[in-house]
């Protein structure tokens, strides 16, 4: 049987732009929640659910979203290069650059590229402020860069592709750049995460994703219009078979009341739940909620970080064994142990990576002041490694 399937440019970014302004105000309920019911820091099994809906934490729905959209949007200008190659137009180069743009974009989205760099360069031109996030300091003057590169290609662009591309990258660069430099400025005053600064970082987050949209409906209606097509067969076309058609059965106020209704019981539910739950941050068997910002400041090539539950020494065998495995991969591991989280990080790489400023700069940003530290001669005399 053959099917043939007809894209409509403006309802797909309808519902994609729907999608994104959803996530958006969902990520700003669940962040209220955790800062003032449930607690930002609190392991528990509502707030771990409430963080898969938060568009500033790299492993959640609305990132998977975003990763999907940037994906899209590389294969559609794939597609558009891949055409204008065949017909020997211009500046088909533009469009295969572009779609290897927006693949690295989708890469950076799900691997989280550009924040592993944040804290290599935030300490090594110590920036603050408005500089407070160090990939921006890269991240300018690309933007600046392909901006001149394509300005000649965008001028050749016919109507309305023109504007669009235009609208698409204002919204993107501008949250990408602009609104994540202001989110980081507040970062740096609030001392760390606070709801005003995830806020605003949920606006930025919104305002790429809905950049990206736009850029998906101008390349879907670019596409319309040159009326290029994308045709998938795996054998001889046979005739049409006749396929009565289906419709969603309800109205479109039914389908958003049932919605909302649904949308407000699993909310309100996450709410008492979250309230009621034990917060089990103290618990040895999860590594804490500070650990995941741990990693983000000293993840980087070659460094392997790694938690366990309780303090290093001879009398915890885990981490004896979890010391002695770090040791026979990497030259040097340090060891840092929070008492009043039971619970230890070790950090292995081939050149120390812990120095006493940025164990002091961590706990101030952890909001921890009881710590010990094992330096990689002790570890190796401990464990009983020459």
């Amino acid at each position: 049987m053959r099917q043939t399937f007809n894209l409509n440019a403006r309802k797909i970014a309808v519902v994609l732009g729907c999608i994104a302004v959803l996530l958006a105000l969902q990520s700003v309920y669940a962040e209220y929640l955790l800062v003032n019911f449930v607690g930002i820091d609190a392991n528990t099994a509502p707030a771990r659910l409430l963080d898969l809906f938060s568009v500033n934490l790299e492993e959640s729905l609305p990132t998977w979203f975003s990763t999907i959209n940037l994906f899209l949007a590389s294969a559609l200008l794939g597609w558009i290069a891949l055409a204008k190659r065949a017909l020997n137009e211009p500046y088909r180069r533009y469009w295969a650059g572009l779609a290897l743009i927006f693949l690295y974009l989708s890469v950076d989205e799900g691997a989280s590229i550009h924040e592993a760099t944040s804290g290599p360069l935030q300490r090594a031109f110590d920036t603050t402020g408005y500089l407070e996030f160090g990939w921006l300091i890269i991240g300018i003057p690309l933007v600046i860069f392909f901006g001149i590169v394509f300005v000649r290609f965008w001028l050749k662009l016919p109507w309305p592709t023109k504007p669009l591309f235009a609208l698409a990258g204002i919204l993107y660069v501008g949250g990408a750049v602009v609104v994540e430099s202001i989110s980081a400025n507040q970062y740096a005053l609030d001392g760390g995460s606070s709801f005003r600064y995830m806020a605003i970082a949920t606006l930025e987050e919104l305002c790429e994703m809905l950049g990206v949209v736009v850029f998906i409906y101008a390349l879907l209606d670019y596409l319309t219009r040159q009326d290029y097509l994308l045709v998938f067969q795996t054998r001889s076309p046979v005739p049409d078979v006749g396929q009565r058609k289906r419709s969603w059965p309800y109205s479109l106020p039914v389908t958003a009341a049932g919605f909302a209704a649904v949308w407000l019981v699993v909310n309100g539910s996450l709410l008492i739940w979250g309230m009621a739950a034990p917060d089990i941050s103290q618990d040895v068997s999860a590594a804490p909620y500070h650990y995941y910002i741990l990693v983000e400041e000293l993840a980087g090539e070659n460094v392997s970080i790694t938690h366990f539950a309780g303090a290093f020494g001879p009398s915890n065998a885990l981490s004896q064994r979890t010391a002695a495995a770090l040791l026979g991969n990497f030259p040097v591991v340090q060891i840092l142990s929070l008492p009043t989280l039971n619970a230890s990080i070790a950090v292995a790489s081939d050149s120390p990576v812990l120095t006493g400023d940025t164990i002091v700069e961590l706990m101030d940003w952890i909001n921890e002041v009881e710590y010990i530290f094992y330096d990689a001669p002790i570890v190796r005399a401990l464990v009983g490694t020459s």
